[in-house]
């Protein structure tokens, strides 16, 4: 079943706005894994649909935390390690730390009304990482928020 949010903006002199985001699928995008340095995992594709009637930018945020016996510090140091790379075929969203998955792309996203798009997700963990992490667990939440394109 996937995941729609919806809003709606009336009584201004622009008129109204119907912005409604749906994701799918809404399940684990990745298996829990023990990744070691050097290693990477990808995920099926997430397809995000604008079904709204107003055009739309997207961002995601990742909301990341310590799982199991991972205390908050040791969880900070995973997401600053942990890589994700957010793409639409071969356009690349975002690259880096999951800890720095906040509001990006920056500026957002534009999703035309009643279309939709693709995203591909992979996770790595640099070779250079070494030991520090070995051991650690974290959960992440990716978070889409969307507003209306503002009329030109």
């Amino acid at each position: 079943m996937p995941f729609t949010i919806s809003s709606s903006l009336s009584g201004s002199t622009a008129g109204t706005a119907d912005v409604s985001l749906t994701l799918s699928p809404n399940a684990a995008l990745f298996s829990p894994t023990a990744l070691v340095p050097g290693e990477s995992l990808g995920s099926p594709q997430l397809n995000v649909a604008n079904s709204g009637t107003a055009d739309a930018y997207y961002f995601i945020y990742a909301d990341w935390s310590g799982a199991g016996t991972t205390t908050s510090p040791s969880a900070q140091i995973l997401a600053d390690r942990l890589n994700i790379n957010i793409a639409q075929g071969t356009t690349p969203i975002y690259n880096g730390a999951i800890s720095g998955l906040i509001e990006q792309p920056s500026g957002g996203r534009l999703l035309d009304a009643t279309t939709n798009e693709d995203l591909t997700f992979v996770v790595s963990l640099p070779s250079a990482t070494g030991n520090i992490v070995q051991n650690l667990d974290l959960n992440v939440d990716l978070v889409f928020v969307s507003q209306a394109s503002p009329i030109s």
